[in-house]
């Protein structure tokens, strides 16, 4: 996806490892992740997927874009039980078999570039079909109620020491959204749009309570609880 392909350079600087992200999946799993089987949709330049690596998870990961993958793969390390691929969400269940997982993972507002709430709702079931009894499905997005709801036109500017990444919204009437940016580059300007599904918190949960036990809406991944004016939405969902 060209979006993303011309970020590639830039992402870790703007979108370093968030160690909260790496906490939060610890706690999911009893506090360790130590022989844990792991599978990170939208896995980006993989940063996330190697700390758990090197928590001794086995991890597999995936991105829908070819260059992030091939910049995870520059950033491996050496003698940990990850493997990275490119690879679409919607065919989840036909990557990794006979494997299932502990935990599956769809951080960084990735759901939400699936195009409606069917394709939402088929690629967890699929997810469902992928995990162990009693696994767990980690899920991050922008809180959409908070950004329907108050109109939000803009999300706050990412400033590093190189790159300046500026991020607007445009609201749609087919229950989509314009995430336009402009990334500033010592040498260049990189303007972008991709079409986001505003995917209410209600939305989701109505589709995981087909295929989960127990679903934990949170505010963060600090497990703050949610509220419609926190920033995301993080769920943990149970098996």
């Amino acid at each position: 996806m060209a979006f993303y392909s011309e970020l590639v350079e830039a992402y870790d600087a703007v979108f370093p490892l968030n160690p909260k992200q790496l906490e939060f999946v610890q706690q999911a799993c009893g506090g360790s992740l130590a022989a844990k089987s792991v599978l990170d949709m939208g896995c980006g330049t993989g940063s996330l997927s190697i700390a758990m690596a090197r928590q001794s998870a086995k991890v597999r990961a995936f991105d829908f874009d070819a260059e992030m993958v091939a910049k995870a793969g520059e950033k491996r390390p050496q003698a940990l039980d990850l493997q990275f691929q490119q690879g679409d969400m919607r065919l989840v269940d036909t990557y990794f078999l006979p494997m299932l997982f502990d935990a599956v993972l769809c951080f960084g507002n990735t759901l939400v570039h699936l195009d409606s709430s069917d394709e939402v709702a088929l690629t967890i079931e699929k997810v469902a079909g992928r995990l162990n009894a009693g696994g767990k499905l980690m899920l991050q997005i922008v809180s959409y109620d908070r950004v329907l709801d108050n109109q939000v036109t803009s999300l706050p500017t990412i400033n590093t020491a190189e790159y300046s990444f500026v991020r607007h919204y445009k609201h749609r009437t087919d229950g989509k959204i314009d995430f336009s940016t402009l990334l500033e580059t010592p040498t260049a300007k990189i303007e972008n749009s991709v079409p986001l599904l505003a995917l209410r918190k209600e939305q989701l949960e109505a589709i995981l309570k087909e295929y989960f036990s127990e679903i934990n809406c949170f505010g963060g991944f600090d497990r703050s609880q949610w509220s419609p004016n926190t920033f995301h939405l993080v769920v943990e969902a149970i098996k």
